[in-house]
């Protein structure tokens, strides 16, 4: 998806990039090698042509910082089959939601295990900083309003320079409302009974009672509890971006096979 994406260059929107697909222009070779693609010629497309050639760069180095911030927000969604690979699904639980509240545990999954640190134990800059290690973009929902600017207040520098996909604002777009909890349910995506049907207030309460009393079995709910919110992004992810990819890119079916994946 990302190499045939042009909505990256200055003054192309999603009817220009259709355009420039319909111009018979595919990907970024095609781009680079045409004279015209779509309302693109002349000066304004040698520069465009510069960008592209640049973002293959970047990407053929596996630069992954020179995608942060490549497309706006809504559309961190074509990065996915580049670098879904190396995502990491990550959710926070605070003990409220004011900048400085204190975060009690930060979990990230990476498609095989879910890892947490516990405020008091283990949660400090740097270990947050090793669950991104090695990885290529981060998955959230509502991070980029919640858990993203929550983590830099408190621990500054841990969140690396990473692309970030923000999933609330993709399943809107997708046709789901609600919180992670009503996408789950619209998706048919279940919770063990001892988690079901918890909320942030639950997670509250349960890190009170540990806090107070260290009461393991309150920690270890708290834990499965942010778990589940982590790990059940992952099909919400392939979900969302299955439906964005058909809707998107499903017209090129036709004029040059399926969208590179």
């Amino acid at each position: 998806m990302l190499r045939r994406s042009f909505i990256f260059l200055p003054g192309v929107g999603l009817s220009t990039e259709k355009a420039i697909w319909e111009n018979g222009v595919l990907d970024w070779d095609g781009f680079v090698k045409s004279g015209v693609a779509g309302p693109l010629k002349g000066e304004r497309k040698a520069a465009s042509d510069h960008i592209v050639n640049e973002a293959s760069r970047n990407l053929d180095e596996g630069n992954v910082g020179f995608f942060n911030g490549f497309f706006r927000p809504s559309e961190n969604w074509r990065l996915w089959d580049e670098f879904g690979d190396g995502a990491v699904f990550l959710d926070i639980e605070t003990t409220g939601t004011r900048r400085f509240s204190p975060i009690t545990v930060v979990g990230a999954y990476d498609g095989r295990e879910f890892r947490a640190l516990v405020r008091g134990k283990n949660l400090d800059t740097s270990r947050i900083a090793g669950l991104f290690e090695d990885a290529s973009m981060i998955v959230t929902f509502n991070g980029a309003s919640f858990d993203l600017p929550m983590l830099e207040a408190q621990f500054p520098g841990s969140v690396p320079n990473i692309p970030h996909l923000d999933l609330r604002w993709l399943a809107i777009r997708c046709g789901f409302r609600g919180g992670l909890k009503s996408v789950e349910r619209q998706m048919c995506i279940g919770r063990p009974e001892d988690v079901r049907g918890m909320s942030g207030e639950d997670a509250v309460r349960l890190w009170r009672i540990y806090e107070r009393d260290s009461n393991r079995n309150a920690l270890k709910l708290l834990l499965k509890y942010n778990m589940e919110d982590i790990i059940n992004l992952s099909p919400i992810t392939e979900r969302l971006v299955e439906t964005m990819r058909s809707r998107v890119f499903g017209g090129l079916l036709s004029a040059g096979g399926p969208p590179d994946r």
